[in-house]
């Protein structure tokens, strides 16, 4: 008797949400295949639809790990009859899928050196304990390097050093200025970043692939040159939020102290992290290089890298580490997605759904398509619990739009999912990378909410403005 109490007492409950979303999200597909198809679809169409809506309901609602919807969508579609298995089995394994899997490999190798370590002495030692020296020093380090790194990899990398000189500084959780801050911008910083290269996240590659779809190419080149500056202003933004709201407190002389000890017990860079910094260095050279060169494709550039890094005398990785580092939902949403969404465009149903839903934009000019699209897409963000979900969900929207507002602002507008897809800075509960740093203590939801209110309001009218004109200047 009490064996069965104890056992009833611990069984894991299961969030209503969950529950929820699995009956709409079944409900959403039943629908689509049963019903006779709308004026303009065929079946396939139909049940494109279905498996696209069901894929939003699931995500949002989280009813299952990401690889596992993502994976048993992409086995409904032959299913339905919307492709073949074999089509399946080719989109999937495509360049984004690996592209993201050499790319963990990337960060991983860098994450077992002590650069960040030294890069976190550099910053404390420019400061001289200047609060807000220390927050733009941090916020703008992160997102440079998150444009190359996986952002959850980055933010791990900083994470600890951030944490380890607040206590030893005594700064308190939920009493340090410094440290609220610190905790709020960091991850921001390592989501925000993510927009700068193909390269910065997950989603940036799901994007890439839709547009080529679409007939549209960014090389790396022009992608980092057209987002950076926008990536940096929104940094700025943040950075003045935070200090201005917070007034960040000076970090005490034994907060210094103590990473600069840290630093000297480090000693001399080592021969695997000099390696390393090459490795990474010449990765993202090639990459650009790749503008110009057709050979140095960005995927068998990274392949080369993840090759290297396992090669005996340089062992910057080991497969062990490897697959601790690798983050497997996010692989399997990418491969997924490239099947889903395909399948979505290749059946007519994206295009239907323009013409449906979206045919009074039409009439507008794009500013104002911009400003109403930016803020839609800014504040559904927050139900939806990963960046690449968003741009998977809201990219190929974007482009349905285009067709209705004009072709010639289709990166524009597909760029505003891949933007807010990192640099949201709203709501706490549905970010994982926010949910990393809160669980410190430091900061509360509403304090995240402060912070971003103001420069997300900029951003959406400077976004609004600034990526016509400003793609405009690059052909697109």
């Amino acid at each position: 008797m009490n064996r069965k109490n104890k056992s009833t007492a611990t069984a894991p409950k299961v969030a209503p949400k969950r529950i929820i979303g699995f009956i709409v999200a079944v409900v959403l597909i039943a629908l689509f295949v049963l019903l006779p198809p709308f004026e303009g679809l065929t079946e396939a169409g139909m049940a494109s639809i279905g498996v696209f809506l069901g894929a939003i309901v699931l995500f949002v609602c989280q009813v299952a790990p990401l690889a596992v919807s993502c994976l048993v969508l992409m086995v409904l579609l032959p299913y339905f009859d919307i492709t073949t298995l074999g089509q399946v089995y080719a989109d999937f394994g495509g360049t984004s899928f690996f592209f993201v899997f050499f790319c963990f490999g990337v960060t991983g190798a860098l994450s077992n050196t002590t650069i960040p370590m030294r890069i976190s002495a550099w910053i404390t030692k420019v400061s001289k304990g200047n609060p807000k020296v220390l927050v733009f020093g941090f916020l703008f380090i992160a997102t440079l390097m998150s444009g190359f790194l996986s952002n959850f990899g980055t933010l791990i990398m900083f994470y600890g050093i951030i944490f380890m000189f607040l206590k030893s500084a005594g700064l308190k959780p939920g009493q340090s200025q410094l440290g609220k801050c610190l905790m709020i911008g960091l991850p921001f910083a390592c989501g925000n970043g993510g927009f700068i290269s193909p390269a910065g996240s997950p989603g940036n590659l799901i994007a890439q692939s839709l547009l080529q779809s679409a007939g549209i190419e960014v090389s790396f080149l022009q992608w980092f040159v057209m987002c950076l500056p926008f990536a940096l202003i929104m940094c700025l933004l943040v950075c003045i939020s935070l200090i201005a709201i917070f007034k960040p407190e000076s970090m005490p002389v034994e907060a210094q102290q103590a990473v600069f000890e840290e630093k000297e017990k480090l000693g001399p860079m080592e021969g695997k992290e000099k390696k390393a910094i090459v490795i990474i260095v010449l990765t993202i050279l090639l990459w650009f290089a790749g503008t110009w060169v057709p050979a140095l494709n960005t995927t068998v550039v990274a392949g080369c890298a993840f090759f290297l890094m396992f090669m005996p005398g340089i062992d910057l990785m080991d497969w062990k580490s490897y697959v601790r580092e690798a983050d497997w939902n996010l692989l399997m949403m990418v491969g997924s997605v490239a099947v889903t969404m395909g399948c979505v465009n290749s059946t007519g149903a994206m295009t239907w759904i323009a013409d449906k839903f979206f045919a009074g934009l039409g009439g507008m000019g794009i500013f104002p398509v911009m400003l109403i699209v930016g803020f839609v897409v800014c504040y559904l963000r927050v139900l939806i619990p990963t960046a690449p979900s968003v741009a998977a969900i809201f990219v190929p929207i974007m482009i349905g739009i285009a067709q209705i507002v004009g072709a010639e602002h289709t990166l524009a507008l597909a760029m505003i999912p891949v933007f807010w897809a990192g640099a949201t800075i709203t709501l706490l509960y549905t970010e994982p990378i926010y949910l990393y740093t809160h669980g410190a203590g430091y900061y509360s939801a509403m304090d995240l909410f402060k912070a971003g209110l103001v420069p997300t309001l900029l951003m959406i009218l400077i976004i609004a403005v600034g990526f016509p004109a400003w793609f405009h200047l690059f052909g697109f």
